[in-house]
């Protein structure tokens, strides 16, 4: 549901519990085992030297949502993130549960392919604006690379690897969107099943009343056809207009200029299937 919820109820919800079983079922890792892993992460050290523009890199520990490597994080932060829920509270309130949505999308995603999954084969990108030590928003292009894999192919261990662009402005937004590429699976294929995905979380915050609104917005229907369709008045219409920004806001943390303007992106998108 939508809702400003608390960030340790948000990250046990949709982190801690929604992984616990899958997590305990993780093994030691066979690739990339003990020995490359050891000279990835060698390698590593050199990346922000060779790539200027990123600004740290972490790896994460997945059955443990522990961080056991990282570099430029004192640097930006002021400290060392030791667990991935202390990283999380580094995201904009605004856009820690639309991330968590598209991460969970994507991670359910990549587990349920019956493909082998390539150590540095699986990457998932999403923008995200975090905070610095100085207590100011920048935004950061975010890639997260799977790098080990157990005997079962499950995920042990991922890079997360961060660019720094601009700082972050309310007056610039843009609708927060993930994308994934597997190697050897086109990026058209995975975009339209990411999208499927996420549009079966997000088909359920709206009403039946919204979603017909927004179908009737795509179809370019003015608002005297939609008053007369529905049976609304010009008040009712005006209410529904602000429900759905208000979740188009909390869903995508963007202004949309209007309710017409957020159907027409919902129908290019494909985010959500209006009837």
């Amino acid at each position: 549901m939508l809702g400003q919820q608390p960030f340790d109820e948000l990250y046990e919800q949709l982190i801690v519990q929604s992984s616990t079983a899958y997590r305990a079922t993780i093994g030691p890792p066979v690739r990339l085992n003990d020995a490359d892993f050891k000279a990835f992460i060698t390698r590593l050290k050199d990346f922000r030297d060779i790539y200027p523009n990123m600004g740290f890199w972490q790896i994460v520990d997945y059955k443990n949502l522990l961080i056991t490597h990282s570099e430029g994080d004192l640097d930006l932060f002021g400290c060392r993130h030791k667990t991935i829920k202390e990283f999380f509270r580094k995201v904009h309130p605004e856009y820690l549960l639309p991330y968590l949505r598209w991460r969970g999308a994507a991670y359910e995603l990549i587990y349920k392919r019956d493909v082998v999954l390539a150590p540095l084969g699986v990457a998932m990108r999403i923008p995200l604006p975090l905070e610095l030590q100085d207590g100011q928003y920048y935004w950061f292009n975010m890639n997260s690379t799977i790098v080990q894999v157990d005997a079962e192919n499950r995920i042990v261990t991922n890079l997360q690897t961060f660019y720094r662009e601009g700082k972050w402005s309310p007056r610039n937004l843009r609708p927060l969107e993930a994308s994934v590429q597997i190697r050897s699976l086109t990026d058209t294929d995975l975009e339209s099943q990411l999208i499927s995905k996420i549009s079966l979380q997000l088909i359920d915050e709206f009403t039946d009343g919204e979603l017909d609104l927004l179908a009737l917005y795509a179809a370019n229907k003015p608002a005297e056809e939609v008053m007369a369709v529905k049976g609304w008045s010009r008040h009712t219409l005006h209410e529904y207009n602000a429900n759905l920004l208000r979740k188009a806001k909390a869903l995508f943390v963007y202004d949309f200029r209007n309710a017409r303007d957020f159907a027409a992106y919902c129908q290019e998108k494909g985010f959500i299937k209006v009837r």
